[in-house]
């Protein structure tokens, strides 16, 4: 219901009577050439499904990164995935390889560095404590960071430094159907990793010892984890760009509102995450129509008094 309704607002505003009214006549195969057709086929329904997933991705990821943590605080762009995804996707940009590679250019440049990362985080950290992982995770992430205020920095192309931020912020524009498949692909491996590792990812919140005891392998589980959450980040981050906040408020709410258990978690999480992004698109396209806000602006400013009010509430002690 939220993904119809989300489709109408825009630049151009549909009643959703129209929408709905499309969407049954492309189901019963009467293709429409009608303008509202192509606004609601051609542009908005691929970025509102890419929103949805990509939210409930980010949900999810989150909550394995704050399980293999064992830190409520942690969120999926820790292991400094998101930075080398974004150094990636700058170089690319402000060298003009990206336009050698068009149109998937930026994307590969924010995969590789995403992937980059993520081998540079799990060959030093090794096989120790999830702290020497968070920690080296972070050091990754802000040495990443530097590289890339540095690369725009040394851009003498306004247009490419312009580009290169608003990438930074995150973006939905010009989500296409191919990139719907992805998401799609990525979200249904990960919720079939987390269904699969369901006892295991319960077994983690007694704690590493005892774990351990019970004949868990948690560095292996770890290793595991860390490489499916960085591979679905990374696909996500060189779509769309850097979207906070999603991935580290949503696990707290779904375990607010349903259980700890990680088979019921899911579900919550997935769902919850996506309602959350669908809508959080609507007001970044709707609010200074016909400009858009990024939608990284707009979930940082709506996450942040939430996650506030969460650690408020639950070490109020």
């Amino acid at each position: 219901m939220s993904m119809v309704i989300a489709i109408g607002f825009g630049s151009i505003d549909i009643e959703t009577k129209l929408v709905a009214q499309e969407i049954l006549n492309f189901l019963r195969g009467q293709v429409s050439d009608s303008s509202n057709a192509m606004i609601i086929f051609d542009i908005r329904m691929p970025r509102i499904l890419f929103a949805a997933m990509s939210g409930a991705i980010l949900s999810l990821t989150g909550m394995l990164m704050q399980t293999v943590s064992q830190n409520y605080l942690a969120d999926p762009y820790i292991l400094g995935v998101s930075s080398g995804a974004g150094m990636g996707a700058v170089f690319c940009i402000v060298t003009g390889i990206a336009q050698f590679f068009a149109p998937y250019g930026v994307y590969v440049g924010a995969f590789l560095g995403a992937a980059l990362a993520t081998i540079i985080v799990v060959h030093i950290a090794g096989t120790g404590s999830t702290i020497k992982l968070v920690l080296i995770g972070m050091g990754i992430s802000a040495l990443f960071s530097a590289f890339t205020m540095l690369e725009i920095y040394g851009s003498k192309n306004e247009a490419q430094v312009r580009s290169a931020m608003f990438w930074l912020m995150g973006s939905f524009t010009g989500i296409q159907w191919s990139m719907v498949s992805i998401a799609l692909a990525v979200l249904i491996l990960l919720m079939l990793f987390i269904w699969l590792f369901r006892h295991e990812l319960d077994l983690i919140l007694l704690g590493r010892e005892e774990a351990q005891h019970l004949g868990l392998s948690t560095e292996r589980l770890q290793q595991m984890i860390v490489l499916v959450s960085s591979m679905a980040i990374a696909v996500i981050v060189s779509i769309a760009g850097i979207i906070g906040f999603i991935g580290l408020v949503i696990p707290h709410i779904a375990r607010f509102v349903g259980e700890s258990r990680h088979a019921v978690l899911l579900w919550f999480t997935a769902i919850i995450g996506a309602l959350v992004m669908v809508w959080a698109d609507v007001i970044a396209r709707s609010m200074f129509k016909p400009e858009e806000i990024p939608i990284g602006i707009l979930t940082a400013c709506l996450g942040a008094p939430i996650f506030i009010q969460i650690i408020n509430r639950k070490y109020k002690n």
